[in-house]
Order: structure tokens, then C-alpha cells, then sequence
């Protein structure tokens, strides 16, 4: 009786021992993952006046063990470009029963390379954790997210005018360059333009550059898209030095940039008549100059009479 009674007593005094091992479990697995969204995708910060990357990303590591866990970080990237350098704690240490949260910044260095990845497509970023005892590799773990580049929209116009004065009355061709800097496809949705000082110019031929696909300028060989606009003043328009503002709205931002030159103008005739007059005064100064170069000098009247007597006086002794 009194055995099984010590029986009983004995395995309730187990039952109520603390089971440390299902507590604290030796080999229990540590836990690697991002602290950043990266689903589906993540979308770096982008300087586009740069045209430049910054940016950081966060992971975690836990450590339910009772041991600390010691860590070799290593980044790569799959894209060919090298668009971005990583900066990290290549090694870590989490203390036992520790969560604790690392990051990776990430930094481009060529403007080219950034402004020339097209935001149609992605490139990922691999971490890989590796657990290590000294020299001993014993696990290894790794994450992965996909990047992207913002999408950024520069619609900027020029334009290419004469340099010489326009006559009243006629046309003139200019040119109106699109420069795409941004790094996706753009177009110009509204075009306008506006003369100041001048009501009888008129801007014509500038709705040719509507809804046209502009490509990245600059980007693999991409030049600017040029359309050809008139500058027509009118007949009665005088002579005027007139100050021509083209702007242009992107598609791809809503944002309105502008161009301004100037044109001159000069009244119908005026430059026929000023060089009609140019050449008058010209004949009238060199005629002028010839007439008086080419006349004899005047004589007088005593140098006259003294030229007689003179010639008289020789003829008489000879006789």
C-alpha cells in the first residue's frame, strides 16, 4: 500500500516540474525576414533633379533560443546595370530571445544609369543570412524583393527661331523642339502660345505637336521630337520688337513648362524704304563728294588782269 502510494506522490511531483525543454528548446529555428513592405514590389525613392536613388530597406532576425545567434550578411542584385551600391553590417550578433531589425541602404551612383532604367521593369535584391560557429557555416537563410524605379515626367520645350527682323505682312518657319527628360514615354496634351505687345502676330501651326509620343531624350540615342510652327505678322503690324512665350502641358505630370523668345518686326516697306534711303543718302554723299573733288578753283578778276598785262608786255618786246 504504502508503494503505491510513494508511486503516485512521485508522479505528481513530476507532473509538476517545470518542463525547461519545451520552454526553452535547444534547437529551435531562428526567423529571417523583411521589416519593409517589399509586396508585391517596392518602389524606391528617386531624386529626379539628380536623377538619383536613396534608399533604405529593413529585415528581421529572431533569436528564440537561449544561446546567441551570430550571423554573416551578404547583398546582391540581379540586375546588369550595378544601378545600386548596398551598405550594411556584414556581421550581426542577436542576443538570446532577441527581435531585432537591420537595414541595407542603397545608393546609385550614375544619373545616366538610374534616368536610363525603364519603370516598366524590375530587379531584385537577395539578403542572405548565414549562422556560423567560429569558422563553421551551420545554416543559411535568405530573402528577396523586387525593386523598381518611379516613373518621373519632364516635358521641357525649345525652340529654334530666326535671328533676323521679319517684314510685315510675310511668314517665317520656326522650329519647336520636345525634350523628353524623364524616363518614360510623355507627349504634350496642350499646346499654347502668347505674344505680348503684339496683337497682329500670330502663332500658327503649333497643333502638329499634339498627342505625339515623345521617347526619353538622351537615351539610347533619342533626340528630341521637332515640329516646324509659323511666325505671321500682319501687314498693318508696325515695326516692333515682340516677346513670343510657347508653353507646353505634359501628359505624363500635368505640369506646364515654357519657352520665350523674341521676334522683330519691321513695317511693311520699312526695310525697302530705310535701305532705299541708306542708298539715296549714300549717291547723295559720294555725288557730293565727287562734285566738289572734281571743280576747278575759282579766279579773280585781279589775277586776271595782271595774267593780260603780263602776256601783253611779252608780245610787245618781241616785236
Amino acid at each position: 500500500m504504502r508503494g503505491k502510494c510513494f508511486i503516485v506522490f512521485l508522479s505528481i511531483l513530476i507532473s509538476c516540474v517545470p518542463n525547461s525543454t519545451a520552454q526553452f528548446p535547444e534547437n529551435n529555428e531562428w526567423e529571417f525576414g523583411w521589416e519593409t513592405d517589399v509586396e508585391p514590389s517596392y518602389l524606391l525613392v528617386l531624386d529626379s533633379d539628380k536623377w538619383e536613388l536613396e534608399d533604405t530597406l529593413y529585415f528581421f532576425v529572431e533569436n528564440p533560443r537561449m544561446s546567441d545567434l551570430s550571423l554573416t550578411i551578404s547583398v546582391e542584385f540581379d540586375s546588369e546595370d550595378e544601378l545600386l551600391e548596398a551598405t550594411y553590417d556584414e556581421e550581426i550578433t542577436i542576443a538570446s530571445q532577441e527581435n531585432k531589425t537591420f537595414d541595407v541602404a542603397l545608393l546609385s551612383s550614375n544619373p545616366d544609369d538610374v534616368r536610363g532604367f525603364s519603370p516598366e521593369t524590375s530587379f531584385s535584391i537577395k539578403i542572405t543570412a548565414t549562422e556560423t560557429a567560429g569558422s563553421a557555416e551551420l545554416s543559411t537563410k535568405d530573402i528577396e524583393a523586387d525593386l523598381k524605379v518611379p516613373r518621373a515626367h519632364k516635358l521641357i520645350p525649345e525652340a529654334t527661331t530666326p535671328t533676323y527682323a521679319i517684314s510685315a505682312g510675310t511668314w517665317v518657319e520656326a522650329t519647336l523642339h520636345l525634350n523628353n527628360m524623364g524616363n518614360s514615354v510623355d507627349a504634350a496634351k496642350e499646346i499654347e502660345a502668347d505674344v505680348r505687345s503684339c496683337p497682329l502676330l500670330d502663332i500658327t501651326g503649333l497643333d502638329s505637336a499634339l498627342n505625339v509620343q515623345v521617347e526619353p531624350t538622351g537615351v539610347n540615342g533619342q533626340e528630341a521630337e521637332s515640329f516646324t510652327f509659323r511666325i505671321e505678322p500682319s501687314s498693318a503690324h508696325p515695326s516692333r520688337t515682340c516677346e513670343v512665350t510657347i508653353s507646353v502641358t505634359s501628359e505624363g505630370d500635368n505640369n506646364q513648362r515654357s519657352v520665350v523668345f523674341d521676334i522683330e518686326i519691321t513695317e511693311e516697306g520699312g526695310s525697302d524704304s530705310d535701305s532705299n534711303s541708306d542708298a539715296d543718302s549714300g549717291s547723295s554723299s559720294s555725288g557730293s563728294t565727287e562734285e566738289d573733288s572734281s571743280a576747278l578753283p575759282s579766279v579773280s578778276f585781279m589775277t586776271t588782269f595782271i595774267l593780260v598785262g603780263i602776256a601783253a608786255l611779252s608780245r610787245s618786246k618781241s616785236d
